[in-house]
C-alpha cells in the first residue's frame, strides 16, 4: 500500500469512525473481506456491488475501494480470508502430531469438514463457479492455496509410508489429488444440489463412509 493510498484510507476511517476508535488499516480489511465472501456466497459474485460490501461491512461506500483496486482483487482477499487460516493451521497440526498417521489422517480430514460446513467453506463453489470468468483469481487459488492443500495429504501420506503404517504409493502427488478432490467436491454439493436430493445423506454418514473407503486402501 503506497503512501497516498494510507493517507487516504486513514481520512476515511476517521469520517466513518468519527469520535470512536480508529481501526487499524488490516482490520477493516479483514472486515469487508469477511462481508464480501457472504455476499459473494449467497448472491453470487457478479450480482455483488462492492456497495453491498461497504453496507454489509458497516463501512462508508467509498471505503472498499480505497483497500481494493478492483472487485477482482477483492475476490483475492476474499480467498485469503476464507482459507489461509485454516491451511495455516491445518499445517502446523501435520507438522507437530504425535499419533499414529491414521489418527492424523482423521484429525485432518475433521479440520477440512469443520472449514467445509462453516460459511467460510462457500468459497470453493465460489471460485469454482467464477474461475472461467476470472481467470487470474483461479490461478491465484490454484497457486498459493490448492496447492498447499493438496500437500498436507501428501505429506500426511509420506509420513505413512515412512512409518510402514500405509502401503507404499507409487505417486504421492497424484494419491494426495485424488484423496482431496471428494472432499472439495463435497463441500461443493452441499451448497448445490444437496437441497434437492431425493434421498439425501447427512455429514457424519458422508465422512464414515469416506474414512473407511481411503484408509482401508491406504493400509497395509
Amino acid at each position: 500500500m503506497d503512501t497516498d493510498q494510507s493517507v487516504n484510507i486513514a481520512s476515511a476511517e476517521s469520517h466513518t469512525e468519527g469520535t470512536s476508535r480508529v481501526r487499524r488499516p488490516q482490520d477493516r480489511a479483514g472486515e469487508i473481506a469477511r462481508a464480501a465472501l457472504e455476499l459473494f456466497v449467497t448472491k453470487g459474485f457478479a450480482s455483488t456491488k462492492l456497495e453491498d460490501v461497504a453496507k454489509a461491512a458497516g463501512v462508508s461506500k467509498g471505503l472498499p475501494y480505497l483497500y481494493f483496486r478492483s472487485k477482482e482483487e477483492l475476490f483475492k482477499a476474499v480467498i485469503v480470508e476464507a482459507i489461509g487460516g485454516p491451511l495455516l493451521k491445518a499445517n502446523e497440526l501435520v507438522d507437530r502430531f504425535e499419533g499414529t498417521t491414521e489418527e492424523l489422517f482423521r484429525e485432518l480430514v475433521a479440520k477440512f469438514r469443520q472449514f467445509a460446513e462453516s460459511p467460510m467453506g462457500g468459497v470453493v463453489k465460489l471460485i469454482l463457479a467464477e474461475a472461467g470468468n476470472f481467470p487470474d483469481v483461479a490461478r491465484f487459488y490454484c497457486s498459493d492455496f490448492d496447492l498447499r492443500g493438496r500437500e498436507l495429504f501428501a505429506k500426511t501420506l509420506r509420513r505413512g509410508v515412512a512409518r510402514g503404517e500405509f502401503r507404499p504409493i507409487a505417486d504421492v502427488d497424484m494419491t494426495a489429488i485424488i484423496v482431496a478432490q471428494p472432499l472439495a467436491m463435497h463441500s461443493v454439493w452441499l451448497r448445490s444440489l444437496a437441497p434437492y436430493e431425493p434421498r439425501p445423506h447427512d455429514g457424519d454418514q458422508f465422512y464414515t463412509a469416506y474414512l473407511d473407503f481411503v484408509l482401508k486402501g491406504l493400509k497395509v
